[in-house]
């Protein structure tokens, strides 16, 4: 496989290796809760930048076609809400490097470092820059309708603003920290085990990009448990977008094109491509398309849900294939906490649709009144115990055939129902068979057991 089995690093490449890295980073005096601030405020800085590249959009088919007469006076009210976030995590990181050392003494100075006073400094710029942009977009979305052309000007304004407030924080070294690392011990094992140094180094970036990635998506997932307002995420969604497009045309023109790569390796970063490209394209042409017009929030949150965890897994799942490639034996819930909680999940899920599924089958073909009661009982503990596991999207749907199987005036009309969710159980059981973290476990249809 190349020459990329593990080996021993030499001393040559390690110094090879630690000349490449960045200079001494200087750090800020900011932790815990206050980086978490930093990180969250560079990723909206940097949507920011995106969002206004209407080809990342996920806009519907007539949307897109016509372009040039769209109303996009729902997407500036993203902007007004990401700017008054922006402005909130500004004064909160100030407060936290401003704030006295001694709590004891109120009228002592903190001692900032010069990190902390230039990113003080560059905060305050900041939000003098986002105020005055906020008024002009407040005042286009009480004038609504927003054209094409005003929202790309609006684009222009909003990212020279913050140029010249010197807040790209990505490009200060402060901000290295920050960061996601690759948190796996096994896989940075892996990365040094490689000998050759290009292939490492690259590799290393791809890993890197993909905890990155998952970083921006946990966003999303706390949004989604506080149930806070979600056309938010947008611009997020629509950062990862980019940058994943990015990583594919780094793979594509850069690790592809290393020297002296086996067929299994370049094979194995053809795959990372396709399903990198084919679930974009399931997301944003699908998933998330026309999701600024939406209006009702059990769409909206429906749309979130599925389009977060068809990511995450794809990024998790992506790196574990590419980990395995070079190491046969690398557990994927060694990368990922919660790679193993989704395992045992999905195994828990899969079994009790299959144990309904089967008696929902037994019930149609031996249709008795005196077993209706039980039957009705079993879907309703599915509905409270194993439902949970499944997408936001599914619940109403077996709500629905709850409601109509408790409901049902004779035989016949609980047979047409209990037909039709046997029918939704079946597709949702393959459905979670080709969950990426079912991979290495196949199912094998147990018997069931009468009771």
């Amino acid at each position: 496989m190349n020459d990329a089995q593990p080996v021993t690093t030499t001393v040559d490449e390690v110094v090879a290796e630690t000349t490449a890295l960045p200079p001494p980073v200087r750090e800020t005096t900011l932790t815990g809760t206050g980086q978490r601030w930093l990180f969250e405020l560079d990723m909206l800085l940097q949507s920011m930048a995106c969002f206004f590249r209407v080809d990342l959009h996920p806009l519907s088919e007539q949307g897109r076609a016509t372009l040039a007469q769209r109303d996009f006076t729902e997407e500036l009210r993203i902007v007004r809400q990401s700017l008054l976030r922006l402005n909130y995590l500004s004064t909160e990181i100030i407060g936290a490097l401003q704030a006295p050392t001694l709590k004891s003494d109120p009228a002592l100075s903190p001692k900032l470092t010069p990190a902390d006073t230039a990113l003080v400094t560059a905060l305050y710029q900041l939000t003098e820059s986002l105020f005055d942009v906020r008024t002009v977009v407040e005042d286009l979305v009480r004038t609504k309708p927003v054209g094409y052309h005003t929202f790309t000007a609006v684009g222009r304004l909003l990212n020279q603003s913050i140029e010249r407030s010197g807040c790209r924080l990505a490009a200060q070294p402060e901000m290295r920290t920050l960061k996601p690392e690759i948190q796996s011990e096994a896989l940075r094992k892996l990365l040094l085990g490689l000998s050759d140094l290009a292939l490492r180094q690259d590799l290393r970036h791809v890993f890197s990009s993909f905890y990155r990635f998952l970083r921006y998506l946990d966003f999303i997932q706390d949004d989604l448990r506080q149930d806070r307002p979600l056309k938010g995420t947008l611009p997020i969604f629509i950062l990862v977008r980019a940058e994943t497009e990015a990583l594919i045309e780094f793979i594509e023109n850069r690790l592809m094109r290393l020297p002296n790569l086996l067929p299994d390796v370049t094979d194995a970063f053809d795959a990372t491509v396709y399903a990198l490209e084919m679930e974009l394209q399931k997301i944003y042409g699908r998933e998330l398309a026309g999701f600024a017009e939406l209006n009702q929030a059990p769409p909206i949150y429906a749309r979130v849900e599925n389009a977060h965890g068809l990511l995450r897994d794809c990024f998790q799942q992506s790196l574990v294939a590419l980990a395995v490639v070079f190491d046969p034996g690398f557990d994927g819930a060694t990368a990922f906490d919660m790679f193993q909680t989704k395992l045992e999940q999905s195994l828990h899920l899969r079994e009790d649709i299959w144990r309904l599924l089967c008696h929902l089958r037994r019930f149609e073909s031996r249709p008795e009144k005196t077993a209706v009661a039980p039957l009705i009982e079993r879907i309703t503990l599915f509905r409270d115990t194993s439902l949970r596991f499944l997408m936001y999207k599914d619940w109403d749907e077996y709500d629905r055939f709850l409601d109509t199987v408790q409901s049902a005036r004779n035989l016949e009309e609980l047979l047409k129902t209990i037909h039709l969710l046997a029918t939704f159980l079946e597709t949702l059981l393959g459905q979670i068979n080709m969950r990426a973290v079912l991979a290495n476990h196949p199912f094998d249809y147990p018997p069931l057991d009468d009771e």
